[in-house]
């Protein structure tokens, strides 16, 4: 099947210290949700996330994206730690669980939390996303710009 969107996976750090992991078309609301106990997990809305630890981008099918969710929510804390300080591992940790190349690259929480906090009701309603336009290279592309 063929990629049809991009999407996005992401680990919340709680109040409790705990991760919540999820994916979503638009992380912005989505963490907007979270943070306000709107149209959140009953999770998030028990244990109110601090901070957006980690990120990625995944331009593939909604069914491979719940898939790379299960495999995350499956890991232990010290795995997940590694993957919130070297986000590109988790690429390669998924390519050899699911013996599939993913067009997967990590993105900056902060900058998803900062507009995040932008956010109202009605830019919500409106679905806004402030990093669709924002493209997601090939990583021939990548390397060859660093």
């Amino acid at each position: 099947m063929e990629p049809d969107q991009c999407l996005w996976l992401y680990l919340l750090e709680c109040e409790n210290g705990a991760f919540y992991t999820g994916y979503t078309k638009n992380l912005t609301i989505r963490y907007y949700q979270h943070k306000n106990g709107k149209q959140s997990a009953k999770y998030t809305r028990i244990f109110k996330p601090v901070k957006i630890a980690q990120c990625w981008r995944l331009l593939d099918t909604i069914g491979t994206a719940l898939k790379v969710e299960r495999f995350i929510k499956n890991q232990n804390r010290k795995t997940k730690l590694l993957w919130i300080k070297n986000p590109e591992d988790l690429k390669l940790r998924l390519f050899k669980n699911m013996g599939k190349e993913l067009i997967l690259f990590p993105f900056d929480p902060l900058q998803v939390e900062k507009e995040s906090e932008k956010m109202d009701w009605k830019k919500i309603k409106d679905g806004f996303d402030p990093f669709a336009n924002i493209p997601i290279l090939s990583e021939e592309v990548a390397e060859g710009e660093s």
